[in-house]
């Protein structure tokens, strides 16, 4: 315990140090630049880019200078004169122009400068005290026009105290003014620009966030700036952190942006066409003349190629942003990764936990990175880093210490072992041996002597482990010892097994031999009495493969046996199963129904005088394997049924007659192996027992077929229902007699089976209302045609959609009600009555009271509700009336009858004549021609249904319909 908060205190430790270094970084340079170097590390890992913008660097270098120097104000006039004639687009100088010269050459700079109109000048903000230009109106006009908090109380790198500003001459011609003060890291490193610097209570942007903003074509004026937060000139946004830093993003060394020396410049060796639309950038590169700062990828890049970055970074959106969460992230893992650490180094040897350390290291490493990349986000990873590192020190330290104190404990450890196993020893039960194998004595215990029935002088060498053996177990016992002393075993491990004083035993000999250059020079043991051991084992084995009540085997032992008996030839099976046999235990007790089942175990072990293969396979069902002989099956069934006959005995007096249904099969009649064998006479059983007690029944094999059949069915319905795509409804018209409209449909169900086709509903609908898969089939049923009357809502149909409740789920009346609410929350705004639930007359009359509940309370829900083939039940008007029925559907048998007599018209009339009075519609199935039709119709009938008008129609031939009958109608 005390070793495990060490390591949890050095956790802590590490996270503690590295959290105060994190927070005090930017006030210790050496933090500071630990905390830059992952940043440029960053960028090593990413490599060099290619710049965005056509941005061309006219470079004062040194072949310009020595052509006099930084170039005086006449060449700079030309330069200027030569990029506006070219076309260029926009230009940027680096270059500050700070002092009066003569009057004509600083008139005529000016004169350039406002005649080109493309013209950017540069102003520094500094620490330094001195003169302050910063009453220029100019200059005023270039600060952000809208800032948002207080700029003496906004953190800041650098505090401005004074503003070195253009002569007013050039900054009133100027396009616009920015700043390219700067702040270098303490390494000497500018990895930022100041794009919010402050001075006499204006903030005051870059001059690359001016040039960015230009070429934006933003208008300055609606610039704003929110100190600490964010910052953006119409589409422009200048990413800035809470120091109000706009981090730059290098791209490589110097020479990365497109190059021209000012000299070739003013020789005009410069194409027009190079200039043209470029953005162009003067500035000073010569050694000595300007200035420049180490970077990632330059030692010393020229101040006005990273005026060209910044500009490119802005533009081109590849500006490095440390995310909101950045500092929340690093503190996360300061925390974490020291847990992380002292939790496997703590745990686990240091071989598998280095790896996975290394490995957790790297994955987050290359997240960070890729975050960089495709997001330009970085987050500091050194003092997490550092976190790591200190706990692996301080976990390696502790597991030192730890490793000593192990030692130390070790030895005592030791030598309290000894003593413990002297004691052990002496009290333990085993025998102990001890073999010099140099000297060519053994020393046998007292316990090994009494073990293997020896005594001292017999055991004299180890030849007196082979004494009491038979000569194959000894020989065989001689070779297991040599490979051993070979080095071809680890340990010796054998099990002895003789006779002694006329009892089997086994006895377990182990021993592991010590070595001297690879040579065997002793040898130890013990000997241990196994033998209760292997005769419970036996037991085990005997009763997991038989019956502990009757002695019989069980079902895996007497499927063992079947499939030997079905090997050797034409082998047949007989189950029997006891009748009501849980009524007798609940009636006799428990003892009583064991005495019951041990009796029915020795009646059916022998059958005169031949033993027969007899099993328990079930709590009250006996299995029996027998050689199918011609006209002997039936034989062998009469008596075992005869062996119930016989009253069984009581344990408490009295007697007690049981019966015994018997099924049987063999595998002549296609059973394969002893599985289906055994399937068959179960299936045989069960029938059996459908027909009741005390009957028989033989296996079919055309049964076996039907309910294989039905199985897969069930099976495949549930497979259908599962994926989807198998079952659709098809739609079969509503048609008014009188004018012959549409009013709506009847849903039918088809299924297009993947493997059979079409499966017809008198096929599968009977299996699936057995099995009760009918409630998951009208339930789809339900909710697709809540669906389609969803999907024609679209087309105008006003009309119904029919659907049929199978008696399943009118029996399962909640399921239902819950069903009918999911349907209206499907229905969405389409009205309730659109759906109208069929329910046949005699489901309804099968539990009329709870049947009328239920149609009540969904006919409260706005659902129409159906009577479906009226007149083939037994409705009693009393019940009639209750239900809230609003169509009476006549059966189609009464249909087709009209023409054969006036028994079917009457029918007919009278039902007719009952919808009406009770306020009912009445729709007629089965209609077939014009001549059903007119009758139908004369006789009052409202609607019909049936091929005179359409058969069940696909949902695309419905639509049709529709959109059909809605023209007719308007028109």
């Amino acid at each position: 315990m005390r070793a495990r908060l060490g390591y949890w205190l050095v956790a802590l430790i590490a996270s503690a140090l590295a959290i105060l270094g994190w927070w005090q970084r930017a006030n210790i340079s050496l933090l500071e630049r630990i905390d830059s170097l992952s940043l440029d590390a960053q960028m090593q890992w990413r490599g060099p880019l290619q710049p965005r913008l056509p941005i061309l660097i006219v470079t004062i270098d040194e072949a310009s200078a020595m052509r006099g120097g930084t170039p005086d104000r006449r060449a700079l006039t030309a330069a200027l004169d030569r990029l506006s004639k070219a076309g260029a687009r926009l230009v940027a100088l680096d270059i500050l122009l700070l002092d009066a010269g003569d009057p004509t050459v600083d008139a005529a700079l000016a004169a350039s400068i406002k005649r080109s109109g493309r013209v950017l000048l540069p102003y520094a903000l500094g620490e330094e005290p001195g003169p302050d230009g910063s009453d220029s109106r100019a200059v005023l006009d270039s600060a952000w026009p809208k800032v948002e908090g207080d700029v003496a109380k906004a953190p800041t790198p650098l505090r401005a105290r004074r503003l070195l500003a253009p002569l007013p001459l050039f900054a009133d011609a100027a396009l616009g003014l920015g700043n390219v003060g700067a702040q270098r890291s303490s390494d000497g490193a500018l990895r930022y620009d100041l794009p919010a610097l402050g001075l006499g209570g204006e903030v005051y942007p870059t001059l690359a966030v001016r040039v960015a903003a230009q070429l934006r074509g933003a208008d300055w004026q609606q610039a704003w700036l929110r100190l600490g937060r964010e910052a953006a000139v119409g589409t422009l946004q200048v990413p800035i952190d809470g120091l109000s830093r706009q981090w730059l993003n290098y791209y490589g060394p110097g020479g990365t942006f497109e190059r021209l020396s000012f000299a070739e410049l003013l020789k005009g060796k410069v194409d027009d066409a190079r200039l043209k639309d470029r953005i162009v950038l003067i500035g000073t590169t010569a050694l000595g003349s300007g200035d420049a700062f180490p970077t990632t990828f330059d030692p010393g890049l020229p101040g006005v190629e990273r005026l060209a970055t910044a500009i490119d970074n802005l533009i081109g959106e590849r500006v490095l942003r440390r995310p909101d969460w950045a500092a929340a992230s690093e503190l996360v893992l300061m925390l974490g990764l020291p847990l992380l650490v002292i939790g496997l180094l703590s745990r686990w040897r240091l071989r598998a936990a280095l790896p996975v350390l290394i490995v957790v290291a790297l994955v987050l490493l290359v997240l960070l990175q890729r975050r960089f990349e495709l997001h330009h986000e970085f987050i500091a990873p050194a003092f997490p880093v550092l976190a790591a590192v200190l706990a692996v020190l301080g976990a390696l330290a502790l597991r030192a210490a730890d490793e000593h104190q192990r030692r130390q404990l070790a030895l005592v450890a030791l030598k309290e072992s000894e003593e413990r196993y002297a004691l052990a020893a002496e009290g333990a039960n085993d025998g102990l041996w001890d073999w010099d194998l140099e000297a060519g004595t053994v020393h046998y215990s007292p316990r090994w002597l009494a073990l293997m029935g020896l005594d001292v002088a017999e055991a004299a060498d180890i030849k007196a482990w082979t004494l009491p053996l038979p000569p194959a177990a000894g020989r065989e016992f001689e070779r297991v010892l040599d490979e051993h002393l070979q080095g071809r075993s680890r340990q010796l491990h054998h099990l002895l097994e003789f006779e002694q004083g006329g009892q089997h035993r086994w006895l377990l000999a182990r021993g592991m031999a010590t070595r001297e250059g690879g040579r065997a020079v002793r040898m130890a043991g013990s000997l241990t009495d196994v033998s209760e051991l292997h005769r419970l084992q036996q037991q085990i084995s005997h009763d997991a493969l038989h019956d502990r009540l009757t002695g019989l085997p069980n079902r895996a032992m007497f499927r063992v046996q079947l499939e030997s008996a079905m090997a050797e030839g034409d082998a047949g099976l007989v189950l029997l199963g006891l009748d009501e046999f849980r009524a007798f235990n609940e009636a006799q007790g428990l003892a009583a129904g064991d005495a019951v089942l041990v009796e029915t175990a020795q009646r059916l072990r022998m059958r005169e005088g031949q033993a027969m293969m007899a099993g328990r396979l079930g709590p009250d069902e006996f299995g029996l394997i027998f050689r199918a002989r011609h006209g002997d099956n039936n034989g062998l069934v009469a008596w075992v049924l005869d062996q119930f006959e016989i009253p069984y005995p009581l344990p408490e007096g009295g007697k007690h007659r049981l019966s015994a249904c018997v099924g049987w099969a063999q595998a002549a009649e296609g059973p394969a192996n002893a599985d289906e064998l055994i399937a068959a006479a179960e299936g045989a059983l069960a029938r059996a027992k459908m027909q009741g007690p005390g009957n028989r029944h033989c296996y079919d094999p055309a049964e076996q077929m039907v309910e294989r059949s039905r199985r897969w069915l069930r099976e495949q319905i549930d497979v259908a229902l599962a994926e989807g795509g198998q079952f659709k409804l098809f739609y079969q018209p509503f048609i008014r007699l009188s004018d012959r409209q549409l009013l709506g449909f009847e849903a039918l169900i088809r299924w297009h089976h993947p493997q059979r086709g079409l499966v017809m509903p008198g096929d599968f609908i009977p299996v699936a209302e057995a099995s009760g898969q009918i409630a998951d089939i009208g339930r789809w049923t339900l909710m697709e045609a809540a669906a389609q009357l969803r999907r024609w809502q679209a087309l105008g149909f006003t009309g119904e959609i029919a659907v049929n409740v199978s008696g399943v789920q009118l029996e399962r009346d909640q399921e239902l009600l819950s069903d009918a609410h999911a349907v209206l929350k499907a229905l969405g705004d389409v009205p309730p009555k659109q759906l109208k639930l069929e329910v046949t007359e005699s489901m309804a009359m099968a539990n009329p009271q709870r049947s009328a509940e239920v149609l009540r309370e969904l006919a409260s829900l706005g659902f129409k509700l159906s009577i479906d083939d009226f007149g083939t039940g037994y409705s009693s008007l009393a019940y009639l009336h209750r239900f809230p029925f609003d169509t009476l559907k006549i059966d189609r048998s009464f249909v087709m009858r009209l023409e054969a007599g006036r028994e079917a018209v009457e029918i007919v009339r009278t039902i007719v004549g009952l919808a009406n009075a009770l306020g009912k519609q009445t729709l007629a199935e089965g209609v077939e021609d014009e001549a059903q039709a007119a009758q139908l119709t004369a006789l009052g009938v409202q609607v019909g249904q049936g091929w005179l008008f359409a058969k069940a129609l696909p949902e695309s031939e419905a639509e049709r319909w529709i959109i059909r009958a809605g023209a007719e109608s308007a028109s």
